[in-house]
């Protein structure tokens, strides 16, 4: 294939600070769709080992559902290779878990998202989502993030874990120096660090609050769960609420604010959507396929294996592009065109196999509940200005977002 390509260093931060570079992911899946990309030394990175970028749709299913090939828990799912202490801390992360121990940790966590349960929140999903949009004034200049997209995922999340509602910005803050480590904003590794701290002692007292009095939230529900006659350990539970508060908020959060950012650029589609309301669902869907959420997540080769007619080594770093996966010209006809009629029910913004987001839909709801109330209260708004992204190879997240409301309907 042409070099362009392959010297593009895919895991470096400073590849999507402008967006995704879906000409670079296109011109891998056509020339050489499961590829070796170097790991040059950077700005605060000294380099790494490299590794197999994946960007076939049907490629990336293939890794995803074979964990015993494909190791989450191995290399954890950071793209860059951890020190082997933060690596140890990691490995005790369901995200990082692979089967058996992974399919026992699911259980528990399965019980609290059930289409039942999921149901049960409905009404206060959409009083959160009412009390957001009434509380925004007809014609004002507003962050979008800060207003909107992060407030009702952390609303929801309080509500899941079942903390004080004011206690949802601590969430916020954490999750910012965890999904922003390679981000100098957020303060790099030391802010990263101290994020797990504060948060890790915040959990271990609702851990025995809960246990002393339980309540209806799903924390509850995990914390006096057994796993093989025993309840979990504080530090299991740790990694537990780590992993509810990163996926709890982020992914919501940067579809709420993707959907306002790809609704703008596509006028068209937006008019379809103003016209016909009853069109959301599928817009949500297209949004996510559009405009992932996540940008990829990293495995580790367990033993030697082919894929894509590649030789990849056990030990090998193996990277699951889910933005490139959810542009395969293969899968997705027209795939660069953002249509809201096609729905795109196949796509892998939630993953894929044994990871596939267990909070899925109750993140579907949130976005339509709160997206159906803000377009019928501001048919009228704009974006006024560009989005602060964040620096990250992982999260395709928005900082800020400038927007104008404009007149609200009665």
């Amino acid at each position: 294939m042409t070099q362009s390509a392959l010297n593009f260093d895919l895991g470096s931060p400073d590849a999507y600070a402008d967006g995704v570079p879906h000409d670079v992911f296109d011109q891998l899946r056509r020339e050489e769709p499961v590829a070796w990309v170097d790991e040059p030394a950077g700005e605060g990175f000294e380099g790494g080992p490299g590794f197999w970028a994946v960007t076939r749709y049907d490629d990336v299913m293939t890794v995803s559902k074979n964990p015993q090939i494909f190791s989450s828990q191995r290399g954890a799912s950071f793209l860059r290779t951890q020190r082997p202490q933060d690596l140890a801390a990691l490995q005790q992360m369901m995200l990082n878990f692979d089967p058996p121990e992974h399919s026992k940790m699911r259980a528990i966590v399965s019980k609290a998202f059930t289409p039942k349960m999921i149901q049960k929140m409905f009404d206060d999903v959409a009083a959160h989502a009412h009390t957001i949009v009434d509380g925004l004034e007809s014609g004002a200049d507003i962050d979008l993030v800060a207003s909107v997209s992060s407030e009702m995922p952390l609303r929801v999340l309080a509500d899941v874990l079942g903390v004080p509602s004011e206690d949802r910005h601590l969430l916020y803050d954490w999750t910012n120096r965890m999904v922003g480590l390679d981000d100098p904003s957020y303060g790099g590794r030391a802010a990263f660090v101290s994020a797990f701290i504060e948060m890790f002692k915040y959990a271990a007292g609702k851990t025995h609050a809960k246990r002393e009095q339980p309540g209806g939230d799903v924390w509850s529900v995990i914390v006096n769960a057994e796993v093989d006659g025993e309840q979990l350990s504080t530090e299991e539970l740790n990694r537990f609420f780590q992993l509810l508060v990163i996926a709890g908020n982020e992914t919501t959060r940067n579809l709420i604010t993707g959907f306002f950012l790809t609704l703008s650029d596509h006028p068209d589609e937006r008019a379809k959507l103003q016209q016909n309301m009853a069109l959301l669902p599928k817009a949500i869907e297209e949004v996510l396929r559009y405009h992932s959420p996540v940008i990829q997540f990293r495995r580790t080769a367990t033993q030697d294996t082919e894929l894509g007619g590649k030789t990849i080594r056990e030990g090998d770093k193996v990277v699951i592009f889910y933005v490139s996966a959810n542009r395969d010209e293969n899968q997705f006809e027209d795939p660069h065109a953002f249509r809201i009629e096609r729905g795109s029910p196949n796509h892998l913004a939630f993953g894929a196999g044994t990871h596939f987001c267990l909070g899925n839909s109750l993140a579907r709801m949130e976005a339509k509940v709160f997206l159906e109330a803000f377009f019928t209260r501001f048919p009228d708004w704009t974006i006024t200005g560009g989005p602060d992204r964040f620096r990250s190879n992982f999260i395709n997240g928005i900082k800020a977002l400038p927007v104008n409301l404009g007149k609200a309907t009665s």
